[in-house]
């Protein structure tokens, strides 16, 4: 009876560049497989790319323009073992699928604060909680992707948004007897929206991994570390059910982010 599985999460950058889709495809072929791949930022009609991981959840978030297309982006869950309890929650917005307003088609947030005002009127913010079986055993699995502000300035709205969130899966550890959440939380580490969800929920990124963004990204480009993907474990009240994370590796050159990937045990 296997007690751990290999988890894997990503944030493919809307856009999903042409290196992305190729290591998506390579997954299983040239590339591992993870039991379990969290992405963020995906197209839902490029669901076919994780076809060697049949079980999957989606969340839409917003109806995204795309090389003056519109196209439903979200998060999801994609599995190589069945998930027989997913659970959608939504963490900012009315759960209403919209015209995303006020990015342009390069994904550039183009008006400055009208376009966060924008952005944040027509997106939701949401987390996939699932159970996965794998050979008898459970695991609890979440995944989310947080919200962004500018210059990393928390402001209300991500302040509201991250309380929920938190909020939220504390309930879902305690009735699950734990979880592990993986994703891009677009939090650093130190300031107050990491204080808040560090009070209840383990981060398991070894601290000498002081970035998970490519070094192809903007902010990269400028000079910029920062830790903004995670892995977090909450033992949800019941220590002795909790998860053990080890092997916590990232991939460079796959998107503008790493793609960030571990071992997860059961105790």
């Amino acid at each position: 009876m296997s007690k751990s599985l290999t988890i894997m999460s990503l944030n493919v950058g809307r856009l999903l560049q042409e290196r992305t889709r190729t290591y998506l495809q390579s997954l299983g072929t040239t590339e591992p497989l993870p039991d379990i791949l969290c992405l963020q930022d995906f197209p839902f009609r490029d669901l076919s790319l994780l076809e060697r991981l049949p079980h999957v959840a989606f969340g839409p978030m917003t109806n995204h323009l795309i090389n003056g297309e519109r196209a439903v982006v979200g998060i999801a869950i994609a599995s190589r073992y069945f998930m027989p309890d997913i659970r959608h929650h939504i963490t900012w917005g009315d759960g209403v699928l919209k015209n995303l307003r006020g990015i342009n088609e390069k994904n550039q947030r183009h008006l400055g604060a009208e376009s966060d005002t924008l952005v944040g009127a027509t997106e939701n913010r949401l987390v996939i909680c699932a159970t996965v079986i794998k050979g008898g055993v459970e695991f609890n699995i979440a995944t989310t992707h947080g919200m962004w502000v500018r210059g990393g300035v928390i402001n209300d709205a991500q302040r509201c948004c991250v309380g929920k969130l938190r909020d939220v899966l504390i309930k879902e550890a305690y009735m699950r007897d734990g979880l592990v959440l993986m994703g891009d939380m677009n939090f650093g580490r130190g300031g107050e929206t990491y204080q808040l969800f560090t009070e209840e929920f383990r981060d398991c990124i070894p601290q000498e991994i002081d970035n998970t963004l490519d070094p192809e990204h903007p902010a990269a480009c400028k000079g910029l570390k920062i830790v903004t993907d995670y892995v977090m474990t909450g033992h949800g009240g019941y220590p002795e059910n909790g998860y053990s994370v080890t092997d916590v590796r990232l991939r460079p050159g796959v998107s503008d982010h790493c793609a960030l990937s571990a071992t997860v045990s059961r105790k």
